[in-house]
């Protein structure tokens, strides 16, 4: 066989072998060790075209005419394997024969005749194969790569974690260039080699360069190469001292030579340009048409199929299969051992079985590096290049979730023979060997792949510390959440600004929290990290969360808990069960005791916050005495110049009760009043209520106009807000979709409600909105849907322990009258009672798009 020239000898005299016959061929004796698939050779052959599996089994055909029955073994119903037997030398002193009556040299800079002819046999452009197996998702990384290469980076690093497919980019990229170079590309692995000494040695056997030894390796190795290829040295993270010298030497030696390195950590070499590898893209969502256009999803489906021909990814597996590349954050090794689990556990079983991938994610192809056969054999390999700190260091950040800031590592992963100065170097290490990842921001964190925290936890618990650091990581969450709240009461940090700093550490604070409360807790800490959590969850917009954290949390209190901690916790479980997590009734009883312990203590901002939640509250249960009453304590105690800041938070819970009194004129001002103090405050959640409110209350009033440019305007301001969340724009797209009902923009109002349906997902559900809903369906004809509406507005209103606004009041009047004048009571009563049962995707149903094409035609938008 002569790649070089696409030639097949039979007998000495060139077969008549079409180029598609020939591209098989090389493929089944590239990968003559394994099997190939037939979906397979079907993509090396044919790439990016669809073509029927019997062209495949015409060329087969045509292979065994010309090589013998046995040559490619069937393998029913899979694929093929190669099965001659290779004899390369008498092809080898063929070409040497050819050279030598040519006229050829005896020798060469190269080396020896033979040399010479083992290059000529590989192909005109290295080493490297003729096909590779297709490279999915790394197309614009291959570009790149492929651009740096020609743009005279004499030194190129390819860096990344094992497993993300350094090798496979690496080795494609130089398929790409190599005929940019006189000698072409050449890839030397590195991986079984443990001598330094050995390093030159390796790279001229991979380039069939005879080195006399008579002279240092390196020397020699420089004097022997042209200069006008493409090393490509593969795995050099074991060895990367000597290899950054050689490497070092060579450039300097051979001014025409380039080199791309492949390595867990980079050389550190002036000339070096280093890129860094990141996995596979995974989708956010779980949208058919958008998946597959994702690197990891169209690996893990490719692989799979290749096991399993027809298989396909559809509605029925497409969660899963999501849900795998995301848990294995695209990482291409773990997705092709995951790919080799599906024939055995199916795609269901696989994702099942992830909480244990090191034990599951073996058993890969056989022509794999060693390294590479399992999951746990690649995390080993890279451990093990570690220093015994480093290696602590590693497991101890296994204790975090979602990834770390930097304080936060220094404090957990420090320890008497490890100061926080100490674990900065390290973490340091960490990330330039690709074991820590870096996400760049204004505040860089860190974070392990899930994988390698998995295998970083099982490290914990084999050096007995995991208990205790768990313990420890609970202590420094709640150290460093408590420093930036305080710094907050002190006027240090605004709310915005200390909110901004910790939402990143939520995934961290649950953790703490699940910890502190469990078997083997902490009672007093569980309860300080959920007082800090409220603060934190309300302002963030995350409220069911954190009331789960709280209830989980309320057994812990006894007669021994400190009185501060119970009015804390009696506050922010009020807070975070704002809307409808707990009963109006419920929230009154939780402010009241806080007020009464905060009152026995001097005046500070928690008990202004305490009554003005108060005051709300009792408002919208309709005891507007007791809402008056503690409106006025409150004003007293925000004259007083240390609590001034809290008198925009005073006048806004002023508004609401004045609204739930049925003033609206009084509100606007209350409202307006507000809005200049919340604004210089930095608090994004009170402004934006402050300001959601005030074009509610011109649509109260009848400015409807007004009211609509008002919510378009607080949109926009969402939107560029970095602290905007899904509760504010669930809010402010429903209002805003109220406003348009009243201005008869009905399609404008319902597009509105659409697009909230993803932000009320994620924060207090579509049910929260249903009155306002039930006028908009009203207005559209959609009579029946509006009474459901209104019933499951009056059965939420009613856990909650709420009374509708005057204003809410007014627009279920006007539905009902819509709703009345084409059916009879008992039909709406009826309906009520069904909607009051209807749950959260039931309602997301009824307003979707698809129910309102259903209804246009439906018997229950006519009159009975």
């Amino acid at each position: 066989m002569r790649p070089s020239t696409r030639q097949l000898l039979v007998g000495g005299q060139p077969a008549n072998l079409g180029s598609r016959a020939f591209d098989v061929l090389s493929a089944l004796i590239a990968h003559r060790e394994r099997m190939l698939t037939k979906n397979e050779l079907l993509e090396m052959v044919w790439p990016n075209l669809v073509v029927e599996e019997n062209n495949l089994q015409v060329h087969v055909s045509a292979l065994r005419k010309l090589l013998g029955p046995k040559a490619i073994v069937t393998i029913p119903g899979r694929g093929y394997r190669f099965a001659a037997a290779l004899d390369a030398l008498p092809a080898l002193a063929a070409v040497a024969a050819v050279a030598a009556s040519a006229g050829a040299p005896a020798s060469s800079p190269r080396g020896a005749p033979m040399a010479s002819a083992a290059r000529a046999l590989r192909s005109d452009t290295g080493n490297l194969p003729a096909l590779l197996p297709p490279l999915l998702g790394r197309d614009a990384e291959l570009a790149m790569l492929r651009e740096l290469v020609l743009q005279q980076h004499r030194l190129l690093s390819l860096l990344g974690p094992g497993g993300i497919g350094k090798t496979s980019l690496a080795r494609a990229a130089a398929r790409q260039v190599a005929h940019d170079f006189r000698d072409g590309a050449w890839m030397v692995e590195l991986a079984s080699i443990s001598d330094p000494a050995a390093l030159p040695g390796a790279v001229a056997l991979a380039l069939s360069i005879n080195l006399p030894g008579r002279a240092d390796a390196s020397v020699e190795l420089a004097e022997r190469l042209r200069g006008h290829e493409l090393l490509v040295l593969d795995n050099c993270e074991h060895l990367i001292e000597p290899v950054a010298a050689l490497v070092g030497y060579l450039l300097e030696a051979v001014p025409k030579l380039h080199v791309l390195v492949t390595s867990q950590e980079p050389l550190k070499l002036a000339t070096e340009r280093p890129v860094r590898l990141g996995a596979l893209a995974v989708p956010d969502h779980a949208v058919l048409a958008d998946a597959a256009t994702h690197g990891a999803v169209a690996l893990f489906v490719a692989r799979v199929g290749a096991m399993q021909p027809g298989f396909r990814l559809d509605e029925g597996n497409l969660d899963a299969v999501v849900d795998i590349c995301r848990e294995l954050d695209g990482l291409p090794l773990a997705l092709e051992l995951a790919a080799a689990r599906v024939p055995l556990l199916g795609v269901q079983g696989v994702r099942q079985h992830l909480a244990q991938r090191l034990h599951v994610l073996k058993s890969g192809v056989r022509d794999a590096p060693s390294r590479h056969r399992t999951l746990r054999t690649t995390l080993d390999w890279s451990h093990a290049l570690l220093s015994p700190d480093e290696q602590k260091v590693f497991r101890r950040l296994g204790v975090f979730v979602g990834g770390f800031g930097l304080e936060l590592a220094q404090q957990v992963a420090s320890d008497e023979s490890i100061d926080i100065w100490a674990v900065l170097d390290h973490l340091g290490n960490l990330v330039d060997k690709s074991i820590v990842v870096v996400d760049a921001g204004p505040v860089p964190r860190y974070r392990l792949l899930e994988t390698a925290r998995v295998y970083a936890r099982e490290q914990l618990e084999a050096a007995s510390e995991w208990d205790s650091l768990r313990q420890w990581h609970a202590r420094c969450m709640q150290s460093a959440l408590d420093r930036r709240v305080r710094a907050g009461h002190l006027g240090a940090e605004t709310v915005d600004q200390w909110v901004l700093a910790c939402s990143p550490e939520i995934d961290n604070l649950r953790s703490a929290i699940e910890w502190a409360c469990g078997p083997g807790g902490d009672a007093a800490l569980a309860l300080d990290l959920v007082n800090i959590a409220a603060v934190l969850m309300y302002q963030a917009g995350r409220y069911p969360e954190c009331l789960r954290w709280m209830l989980m949390a309320e057994p812990l209190i006894d007669e021994a808990t400190p009185a501060q901690v119970v009015a804390e916790f009696s506050l922010g479980l009020a807070l975070v069960g704002l809307h409808g997590g707990i009963s109006a009734q419920r929230r009154m009883q939780l402010l009241d005791r806080a007020c009464d312990i905060f009152e026995r203590q001097p005046p500070h901002g928690l008990l202004a916050l305490t009554l003005c939640s108060n005051a709300y509250v009792a408002a919208v249960s309709g005891d507007f005495d007791s809402a008056e009453r503690r409106l006025a304590q409150c004003r007293e105690l925000v004259e007083q110049p240390g609590l001034r800041p809290f008198k925009g938070t005073w006048l806004y819970c002023t508004g609401m009760v004045r609204r739930y009194q049925d003033q609206p004129v009084q509100a606007l001002s209350a409202f307006s009043q507000a809005l200049p103090l919340v604004r210089s405050e930095g608090n994004a959640r009170t402004l934006f209520h402050v300001l959601n409110n005030l074009a509610a209350m011109h649509h109260e009033l009848g400015h409807v106009d007004e009211a609509v440019a008002q919510f378009r305007g607080l949109i926009d301001h969402l939107q560029r807000s970095p602290l905007a969340d899904a509760q504010m724009m669930a809010f402010a797209l429903n209002w805003y979709a109220h406003a348009l009902t009243g201005q008869g923009a009905l399609e404008e109002a319902q597009a509105q409600v659409l697009r909230s349906l993803p932000h009320c997902r994620r924060s207090v559900g579509l049910r929260h909105f249903a009155g306002m809903l039930a006028l908009l369906a009203a207005r559209q004809g959609r009579l029946r849907e509006a009474a459901l509406l209104i019933g499951c507005d009056d059965a939420a209103r009613q856990r909650r322990g709420e009374r509708r606004s005057p204003s809410d009041d007014r627009a279920m009047a006007a539905a009902l009258a819509l709703i009345g004048a084409a059916h009879p009571a008992a039909s709406i009563e009826a309906w009520r009672l069904e909607g009051a049962g209807l749950d959260e995707d039931a309602i997301m149903a009824l307003v979707s798009e698809r129910h309102l094409l259903n209804a246009a035609s439906g018997p229950h938008v006519r009159a009975a």
